[in-house]
Order: C-alpha cells, then structure tokens, then sequence
C-alpha cells in the first residue's frame, strides 16, 4: 500500500463495517450491526464528528471527536476514538486525521482539544506527544456494566 492519502472525509454509514474491523485491532469487538446502530448516533448528532482516512480506495483509519460538556470545566473538544489500520501506521494517517478533528473544533469555536489514552498504547502517548499534546493529568478509569449491548 503506497502513502497517498486519497481523501479524509465525514464517514457515513457504509462506513461501519470497516470501522468495526479496526476496532477489533485495539481490542474492541463489535459486530458489523452494532458498529451500524453506534456510526447511526453518532451521525445524528451536532455536538460530535466521525471521518475516515481512505488510502488508495481503502479506509485506513477513523477519527471520533465530540464536544464535552461538564459542570466543573465547561466545554471542551475531545477525541473520543481515533484507530489507523495497523499496516498503514508510520504514513501520517493519525496525523492528518488529528487535524480534521482539530480544524472541526476551532470551526466551532474551541480553543482546545484533550484526548485520553491507555497507559498500555506506549505508541499513542509518543504519537500525541510528537503532535504537540502535552499530558495534564493521569486517572484511573472505573467501568461497571449495567446491560448488555445488542
């Protein structure tokens, strides 16, 4: 696969199934029908933004970024989501998708954008940090499952 980034684009629904694909290279499995219903929402809303990477007619990676609103900081951009398939990473794919992300959120107005990851993806701590990220907090996550998804 060559380096040339065709297009970085919104996603669309016909999206989903190769969003799902690269989900499951971090660890997230999700069927085809319930990565369709989750790329559904999050289309419909106003407050957040999903593109896609296409390499030479192949979706190489996806980005997720929404607005965060919260009683104790305000508004702020996030990345909720970003994965580059593992056979185009090294070509700036994340990069130019990070920028999508970021001229979305000063398009409405934000002056900021955070982004959170795992303590184990050592490569995406260098990856934002190269992109000029600066770490301003560490946390742990607590999760508790309610329902199951289907």
């Amino acid at each position: 696969m060559g380096t040339k980034i065709i297009a970085i684009r919104p996603a669309v629904l016909s999206d989903a199934d190769r969003i799902a694909e690269l989900c499951v290279q971090l660890g997230y499995n999700a069927s085809a029908e319930i990565m369709k219903r989750r790329l559904q929402k999050t289309l419909e809303k106003a407050d957040t933004a999903a593109f896609v990477a296409e390499q030479d007619s192949f979706i190489a990676g996806w980005i997720q970024v929404s607005i965060r609103d919260a009683i104790e900081s305000g508004e702020s951009a996030e990345i909720t989501g970003l994965v580059v398939d593992e056979t185009a990473r090294g070509n700036g794919i994340g990069g130019r998708l990070v920028k999508e992300a970021e001229d979305w959120a000063a398009a409405l107005g934000h002056q900021t954008v955070r982004v959170r990851t795992n303590v184990v993806r050592t490569g995406a701590r260098s990856f934002y940090h190269r992109l000029g990220f600066e770490e301003t907090k560490q946390q742990i996550v607590f999760s508790k499952r309610l329902l199951s998804e289907t």
